[in-house]
């Protein structure tokens, strides 16, 4: 598999196979108007997280199995990152979803107490 910047793209479209196209088709491009309601993680601020990632499955209809929560566990803390549920990469940031108000309950619930959790995109910590 290869994977091509957009200029690379542009550059040399002979370099391309079918799996390439699918991933630059669903994972690099501008924001569209969709996108609005997007939390971003910059790629680059992961490193203040725990390379194990934890994801909770939240939701009542059936298909909240295919989509997780991501919570990143800051290194040396008891602090947590919920990023909410994975959409999307840019080259740049990862992008995420952000949780409703029941799914951040029933995600600090899962967590559990003495916890420091905040939500991407949120400003305010969890109580």
């Amino acid at each position: 598999m290869t994977c091509l910047t957009t200029r690379q793209w542009a550059e040399h479209p002979h370099r391309l196979d079918s799996v390439t196209v699918l991933l630059l088709r669903s994972t690099v491009g501008a924001m569209k108007a969709e996108d609005a309601h997007i939390a971003l993680l910059k790629i680059e601020d992961k490193a203040k997280y725990e390379d194990a990632i934890t994801y909770i499955y939240a939701g009542t209809d059936p298909a909240a199995v295919h989509k997780p929560i991501t919570i990143y566990r800051e290194k040396n803390s008891s602090g947590y990152l919920v990023a909410g549920r994975y959409v999307g990469v840019t080259e740049t940031h990862l992008k995420y979803k952000p949780l409703d108000a029941e799914e951040q309950r029933v995600v600090v619930e899962k967590l559990g107490a003495g916890k420091i959790i905040r939500f991407l995109g949120a400003d305010s910590v969890a109580p």
